[in-house]
């Protein structure tokens, strides 16, 4: 027996070891929670947890997502029959009329009363009139003053009279003239000079002061002028007692979704999971005709269930079934005889199963700081609210039927996160969210315990950003008020928190100015912006802008980090480091280390303030007197350690390691404990600048600097990026050689943002929270405006990747504002340049933002200044269409490529990005063809925009780089974090030492944006036949100088070249190549792209005998595989082994079992071309926790590839 124990016992030991070892393993690896899903990484997510399933019989629908078939406006909408409030009054719906066209459609017709002067609307004609009209229980709002914005066109001449009457009606049929303005000539008066750069030349305005009294349902403007021969009619503003008087019907709210009044309508329920139902009720504000109700397991095959009674009396259907009925989903279907809209206020679906939510679990206590993400948030619509928030704010509120709530995060991503909203970014989601239940205030509450060590002599509650002004209660008590989305809020809870249960309560006012909404379609992409502008600092974008659709609620909420933090009496607030260097030497720097000291006590406190740079030491005692506040330095004066000998710097990438110095403060009391203390990370580095008032030159650490990069206009539509999203995105960016990213008119707030960048060395240009006055007006106060740019400006000046602000989008501030502003930056970040125009005074800008010939950027965009903004639509991949819109959508291009941006019209300009296409490959009939062809001008056109900028070399950050939302336009890489063809046309043309073809000379030309001249270079160039033959090659010797353009020699074509060629450039050092290019060339047409000014003469080439090569072999082998505990990397060698090019080959990799695309994957190359035999070595890399327990394998695929 004990010569069986042994083994016996070995062999459970291993066992057990082996089972402890998997765990250990499994638990190393925390997976994301896929592509797409923001946040990905589940520490950073406090989204709601599926919660067990219930056999309580309960309302199943509450609260779940629904899809209607039509909706009248975009405020009565399907969502709000499961919003669990049964409405019993007519809805207010407005319907908006002009002479020429009659009555408007939903997404014209605001265009009337949006606040926004540019969203016209035209008649043409010397007379006409215009109609606003509000149905339902209330009448208009009363005003006592209007204007009327117009522009025209007529003879300037004539002195013809002229009149324009308002009149009022409470019927629409007889009507009252209110008052009439009268004139000779052209009507009305003009504007201001400033505001007129930013409208049409002719734009004018009548104002009209005015009693119409109370009641009035319909206004009409008539207006008859024999010298103006077309009018463009901007709408009205009307004010009462000098304040903004609003139609926007969503500034009122009726809980019922009205159809259209189609002949067959219908909505559906998604109950979350399969139910047993026992009863339906359907309450009705007007009943449709010949319903019916229908259910479903999978919401695509429907079975029809009860055909409701035609006679019903009474607005509430009690439908009770005799045995419970399996479903998951649940369809009301209306079939019209009358052409009426159905109201119907809310659908209750009895029965168990369905889905519950519960709260992700608190976020754990560090040390004396409590994250207060996750727990117990709830939320809850304002108006459904009775109680005041001091009884909000106290333990045992019950808030049980309020939505659990998702902090951080905004209203709108708590609803998704729940699943009572569906997916607004997919498809035509947006169009199922209710307008007017989102444009109101909201109540956040939450309910957390404090144990008694967490509390020490201060408590203090901090919010890191909310959206757009915020009461705060806590346990029975007002705490204070929040203004502003960009502003952090510190209030002393010290009196107000105790050991055990703590409640808060934080009401979130939305916007005072909410604008209307925009929907994008084939034709157009509606005008940017609107009246939001003038509650800036707000995020502004999510009214709507061409690359990302009105978000309801404006991104409304609680969107950063709440925190309880514990200390002692004083404690350390705004600490700044400060470098200089005795350039142009970067061998010495001195630092100065400040921060502010804060006694928040009645006592005087003694103590000593304890610092660290790096290795670097130093401390100072300081006596604090009552309630005091004091700015403490260290200078090298002081501390000589703070002069450095050889300092580690930072550096922009391409330029040098963007090496970062950990800093650490902490005041120590005379007792020995410690107060307060601050870590935090920050560069060394300084910022020089010239040419500030001709073409702007930037300086790293005396080093000339090219900004190359993109714009960011938004993060992420609903604002769910968290550090991994931000690391994942400035990767990419650092990956793709670029250097610079414009926060587009500070739209981007996040910590993790300037964390990223400051990690991969990328700079930032911060634009403050102004936008082209075309696109929203100045803010309505400077006082909030000053006090959010003053936190930020001390919130991000730690930050080295900082390189400039600016203070307007393609406009300048107002000028106390403006003046404001730049006391702000040389007070407060010296060393930092301010400007207060993106695209005039020292840089460019001002697109074009469409798709253009590589020939135009060279001629017309080699900028003489740094350039802000130049763009093009991209096309993403099939996958990422797929995660995008349902299949019955993506052909032909139409409606929903025009709500994801793609539109004809507008600044995108897809009609001449589908006209360069079918310039570029004739005639195209298949989707996957179009795609597949798209990734050629992606790379082509994305490539060009950058190798342009080498005449001058003064940079360029393109319109945009980094994608808000599912999109086909303005980005390099897609939502999905998916490369396109486009990220790797411009990671070869940013290269610090780059060869290249120039377009308008037909030349070769060596580029150096590297820090360091190089010599012994060899460029060569080779051509091939359209069947891969060599037909001509050319090298040359090169030394290539800092900062410095080379033309080497121009290219030669050989007279039996095919029509159709490829042109290829190696830069080589020895037998290094260094730089590598790939051209495809074809003759020129003589086609324009299109009639506006710049494509009347555009014109490109015919590669339309690429798509008679043959479909060709391409091997992929292996040659290894290194894993570690974050990353694993594939060394691929990828081969044509066929007769022809292989072009446009793609790696992919997927997961071997589900063959699911895995995303975010750095690719040292993708989209790239082998000639006949050749092959090339890449590297490709992809984070473990992305590929969600599968093993990564690569998927090879091309334009004309066949993978073998």
């Amino acid at each position: 027996m004990k010569k069986l124990i042994y083994p016996y016992a070995t062999l459970c030991i291993a066992i057990l070891f082996l089972l402890l070892t998997a765990d250990v393993l499994a638990q190393a690896t925390r997976y994301t929670r896929g592509i797409g899903r923001y946040p990905g990484d589940d520490a950073e997510n406090f989204n709601p947890l599926p919660a067990p399933a219930s056999d309580q019989v309960r309302n199943l629908a509450l609260y779940r997502t629904v899809i209607h078939s039509s909706s009248y406006d975009y405020n009565l909408t399907g969502q709000l029959i499961t919003d669990g409030i049964i409405g019993i009054d007519m809805p207010v719906t407005y319907s908006g009329f002009t002479s020429q066209d009659g009555e408007l459609p939903k997404n014209q017709c605001l265009y009337l009363v949006d606040h926004n002067p540019v969203t016209r609307l035209p008649i043409q004609g010397s007379e006409g009139w215009i109609q606003i009209s509000w149905s339902g229980p209330l009448a208009l709002p009363v005003f006592d003053s209007l204007i009327f914005g117009f522009d025209v066109q007529g003879d300037n001449a004539s002195q013809a009279a002229w009149s324009v009457e308002l009149s009022g009606s409470v019927d629409g049929t007889t009507w009252t003239s209110i008052r009439t303005a009268t004139g000779a000539g052209i009507p009305g008066d003009t504007i201001s000079p400033a505001f007129k750069y930013f409208l049409p030349g002719n734009h004018r305005v009548i104002p009209m002061n005015c009693s119409p009294g109370e009641g009035l349902h319909h206004l009409r403007i008539s207006f008859n002028a024999p010298a103006v021969s077309w009018w463009n009619i901007g709408g009205l503003e009307t004010f009462l007692q000098g304040d903004k008087v609003t139609f926007l019907t969503s500034s009122t709210f009726t809980s019922a979704w009205m159809d259209t009044g189609n002949p067959q309508e219908w909505v559906s329920v998604d109950l979350g999971a399969p139910s047993q139902v026992h009863e339906v009720i359907l309450d009705w504000i007007r009943r449709g005709d010949g319903c019916q109700l229908q259910h479903s397991m999978d919401g695509q095959q429907w079975t029809d269930w009860i055909a409701m009674p035609e006679s019903s009396d009474g607005t509430r259907d009690l439908l009770i079934v005799s045995a419970p009925v399996e479903m998951r989903y649940l369809r009301v279907l209306i079939k019209h005889a009358r052409a009426i809209p159905a109201l119907l206020s809310e659908l209750q679906v009895m029965g168990t199963g369905g889905k519950l939510w519960q709260p992700k679990p608190a976020a754990e206590m560090q040390d004396h700081k409590m994250l207060l993400s996750g727990g117990s948030w709830k939320l809850q619509r304002a108006s459904e609210v009775q109680e005041e928030g001091l009884n909000l704010g106290r333990p045992g509120y019950n808030d049980r039927d309020w939505v659990t709530a998702t902090v951080p995060g905004t209203v709108l991503s708590s609803f998704l996160n729940v699943e009572a909203i569906p997916d607004p970014n997919y498809g035509d989601n947006q169009l199922m969210v209710s307008e007017s239940y989102f444009n109101g205030d909201f109540w956040y509450r939450n309910e957390f315990e404090v144990p008694q060590p967490f509390i020490r002599d201060r408590v203090f509650l901090q919010f890191k950003g909310i959206n757009w002004k915020a009461e705060v209660y806590c346990n029975g008590r007002v705490v204070g008020t929040i203004a502003g989305a960009f502003t952090r809020s510190v209030f002393d809870v010290t009196d107000f928190i105790h050991p055990g249960s703590n409640a808060i309560a934080v009401k979130i006012m939305v916007n005072a100015n909410p604008g209307g909404v925009k929907e994008q379609t084939a034709a157009s992409p509606d005008l940017n912006g609107g009246v939001l502008g003038a509650d800036n600092p707000a995020f502004h974008a999510t009214i709507g802008w061409d690359w990302i659709p009105t978000i309801r609620g404006r991104d409304a909420g609680i969107w950063d980090d709440v925190l309880l933090t514990s200390t002692g009496p004083v404690t350390l607030e705004d600490p700044f480091v400060d470098t200089r260097l005795p350039l142009p030497s970067t061998d010495a720097a001195d630092v100065m280390v400040a921060v502010n000291l804060v006694n928040h006590t009645n006592l005087a406190q003694e103590g000593i303030l304890e610092g660290r740079l790096g290795e670097v030491a130093f401390q100072q005692a300081y006596t604090l007197q009552p309630n005091e506040s004091r700015l403490v330095r260290f200078t090298p004066v002081e501390v000589k350690g703070l002069h450095l000998s050889h300092p580690d710097l930072w550096w922009p990438n391409g330029y040098g390691e963007p090496n970062l110095t950990d800093v650490n403060l902490k005041y120590v009391l005379s007792n020995g404990s410690v107060s307060d203390e601050q870590h935090f990370q920050t560069g060394l580095r300084q910022m020089t600048y010239s040419g500030e008032d001709k073409a702007l030159r930037i300086y790293v650490n005396g080093v000339r600097f090219v900004p190359k990069g993109g714009n960011w206009g938004f993060a992420e539509s609903m604002l769910r990026y968290r550090s991994r999203e931000f690391d994942i995105a400035v990767r990419y960016h650092r990956d793709m050689n670029y250097t610079m990213i414009r926060n587009w008119v500070g739209m981007t707030g996040s910590d993790a943002f300037f964390d990223a960048c400051d990690r991969y060395g990328i700079m930032v240009w911060q634009d403050f929270w102004l936008a082209n006055p075309w696109d929203g007006p100045d803010p309505d106060g400077d006082s909030m405006f000053m006090a959010n740019a003053r936190d930020f400006v001390h919130r991000i000046r730690n930050h080295p990747s900082i390189g400039l602000y600016c203070g307007r989008n393609e406009g300048n501030p107002p000028p106390s504002l403006n003046q404001s502003l730049a006391n702000l930056v040389d007070s407060d970040h010296p060393g930092m340049i301010y400007f207060p125009h993106s695209a005039e005074g020292p840089v460019s800008g001002y697109g074009p933002y469409g798709a253009m010939p590589a020939s135009f950027y060279f001629q017309y965009r080699a900028t003489e200044k740094p350039h802000s903004e130049l763009g093009m639509a991209n096309i993403v991949s099939k996958e990422s269409l797929d995660r995008m819109m349902p299949a019955d959508a993506q052909w032909p291009i139409g409606r929903m490529w025009g709500i994801h941006d793609f539109c004809d019209g507008g600044a995108q300009n897809g009609a001449a990005y589908k006209k360069l296409m079918e310039i570029n490959f004739g005639p195209i009939d298949q989707l996957e063809d179009w795609l597949s062809l798209a990734q050629f001008r992606n790379y082509e056109g994305y490539r060009a925009m950058y190798e342009a900028q080498s005449r001058n070399r003064m940079g360029l950050l393109i319109w945009m780089s980094h994608s808000a939302w599912p999109s086909f336009v303005w980005q390099t890489y897609d939502y999905y974090f998916e490369p396109t063809a486009a990220y790797f046309g411009v990671k070869k043309a940013c290269e610090p030492l780059h060869i290249q073809w120039n377009a308008s000379t037909d030349s070769i030309e060596v580029v150096n944006y590297s820090h360091s001249d190089v010599k012994g270079l060899i460029a060569q160039a080779e051509l091939f036949d359209l069947n891969g033959a060599l037909k001509w090659s050319h090298r040359m010797n090169v030394d290539s100088r800092i900062d410095s353009r080379q033309n080497c020699f121009p290219e030669e074509k050989p007279e039996d070249l095919t029509r159709v060629y490829f042109l290829r450039l190696k830069l080589m050092q020895g037998d290094e190549v260094l730089s590598e290019n790939f051209y495809w060339r074809g003759p020129g047409t003589e086609e324009a792209l299109g009639d506006n000014f710049l494509l009347r003469n555009a014109h490109d080439n015919d590669y339309s005998a690429l798509r008679n090569l043959p479909k060709v072999p391409v091997t992929m082998t292996e040659n290894g595989r290194q894993t570690n505990a974050d990353e694993t990397g594939f060394t691929l060698t990828v081969k044509n082994t066929g007769d022809r090019p292989a072009l446009m080959i793609r790696l992919n990799v997927v997961g071997e079992q589900t063959g699911e695309q895995v995303l975010p994957v750095l690719y040292e190359d993708n989209y790239f071309s082998l000639m006949p035999g050749e092959q090339k070595e890449v590297l490709v890399r992809v984070r473990n926790e992305d590929t969600r327990g599968e093993k990564p394998v690569i998927k090879l695929s091309g334009f004309n590839v066949i993978a073998k």
